[in-house]
């Protein structure tokens, strides 16, 4: 972003008074920051106040680091600083209005995912499959809340020509705040899992929080949403708007069939255009975020080929489904960037499928944010890997020892299913036993640091 000062507080509604100028002569700010550590020369600084910070502590930090202007709440002193002072009612308030308004001033088309599993990688898909015609802007990483999302929009360039954004929460009424944030042209419900059960009674209230996201979308909007969810179906029959689902039932507007894993990624053919594609992804889970990715450049005009050609040359967040190789050859199949019970499934689905390695292990790990329900949703899922064919089952951490115990109820076999108390004794038992014939999937939720595990193998980052 880059814009004056005038034009800013005109985005803003403030009239000349809520601005104390210490100098004569236009303003002109490029960019917004929040955090002083990362603040460019000639930035903007919204000082954001949180349960244990106050941003306003830091505003001559900021001038002193080269901020064009400076916001304050207008509970907060001003400061006599050396650069423009922008005095609001609210801090937080004015960076999301002020990213509604920037958004609304470049008039470009977003798209907008959801869900509860794949977002990242939908958004990762879908940002690849368009840039191959034009200029696209995605949420880095996922900034994907009240204040990751405005700071997103605020960090297009000028000349940006479509944005992918991505929303998420962990109650309900987020998504319908960060929806009409970016008022987006075509929304995205990848689908409704088990996420975030402990703020929700039931999956219901998660699609419906999830549905959120038509609150901001177009008049002449898209929805496009998961067709194998038939609650998620149900409840999307409520909006009357534009919707097309995806999926692999019947029905569906975007569809696959012959998916193959390898260790370079996974192939499939779409039914509706009968052409081949290729993801750097693992999981019949990705090749549905590839077709909602696919459904989107449809709708936006590109060619099957042209999708094709964008889909292959993806560039995607680390640590979902990324395959590593150990110095000795074992594959691992590192997805620890999080978890939830339909992710953990997914996972273990795709090292089934997965060529090139005869032996199948996983070590799981604790599934948070499960609420009451969390024991229940554990041992579930040691019922799943336990009736698959997966050769090793290894366990770690308080919550994990249910996956542990429901495995073995169905194995009987303690020398296949195997619990640690820590990390470390994992480490140490998965470097005894490595072994150049095995693909290990780890999968454990982003507070268990699973990752740890990963590069405690790989040991020398190789990457597939």
């Amino acid at each position: 972003m880059q814009t004056t000062l005038q034009q800013l507080t005109d985005w803003l509604g403030l009239d000349s008074a809520a601005v104390r100028q210490t100098e004569k002569g236009e303003t002109t700010l490029t960019g917004v920051s929040t955090d002083t550590r990362t603040l460019a020369a000639g930035n903007l600084y919204i000082p954001l106040i949180g349960e244990r910070f106050d941003g306003h502590d830091f505003i001559r930090e900021a001038v002193e680091a080269g901020a064009g202007a400076v916001m304050c709440q207008q509970d907060r002193e001003v400061p006599a600083v050396d650069c423009p002072v922008i005095v609001v009612r609210d801090t937080l308030e004015a960076l999301q209005c002020l990213a509604r308004a920037y958004r609304r001033h470049l008039g470009i088309p977003v798209i907008a995912v959801t869900g509860s599993n794949g977002k990242t990688t939908t958004k990762d898909l879908t940002a690849a499959l368009l840039s191959v015609k034009w200029k696209v802007h995605k949420t880095k990483g996922n900034l994907n809340n009240h204040i990751g999302l405005p700071l997103s929009l605020l960090s297009m360039e000028e000349d940006t020509d479509m944005a992918v954004v991505e929303m998420g929460m962990n109650h309900a009424g987020e998504i319908e705040l960060l929806s009409r944030i970016a008022t987006p042209d075509i929304a995205v419900i990848t689908n409704v899992g088990d996420a975030h059960m402990e703020f929700f009674s039931d999956r219901r209230g998660i699609a419906r929080a999830k549905l959120e996201i038509v609150a901001g979308l177009k008049r002449d909007g898209v929805l496009f949403l998961n067709g194998d969810d038939p609650l998620l179906g149900e409840e999307g029959a409520h909006f009357k708007g534009d919707v097309r689902k995806v999926g692999f039932s019947p029905g569906c507007e975007e569809g696959a069939t012959d998916i193959r894993m390898k260790a370079t990624g996974t192939q499939f053919t779409a039914t509706r255009d009968g052409l081949h594609y290729h993801i750097p992804a693992l999981g019949k889970h990705n090749v549905l975020n590839a077709l909602f990715a696919i459904a989107v450049g449809r709708h936006m005009g590109l060619t099957g080929h042209e999708m094709a050609d964008g889909l292959k040359r993806a560039l995607l967040s680390g640590r979902r489904l990324e395959l590593r190789e150990t110095p000795a050859g074992m594959w691992i199949v590192d997805d620890s960037y999080n978890a939830n019970p339909i992710a953990v499934k997914a996972g273990i689905e795709a090292l089934v499928e997965l060529e090139g390695k005869p032996r199948k292990w996983v070590l799981l790990g604790d599934i948070l944010e499960l609420g009451e329900r969390e024991e229940s949703m554990h041992r579930d899922v040691g019922a799943f890997v336990g009736d698959k064919p997966v050769e090793y089952i290894f366990t770690v951490g308080r919550r994990a020892r249910w996956i542990h115990e429901a495995a073995l109820d169905v194995r009987r076999d303690e020398g296949h299913v195997i619990h640690f108390e820590t990390v470390e004794e994992a480490i140490r038992e998965l470097k005894r036993v490595e072994d150049p014939n095995a693909a290990l999937l780890v999968k454990a939720s982003r507070g268990k640091a699973l990752d740890r595990v990963v590069e405690a193998l790989c040991t020398s980052r190789s990457e597939l």
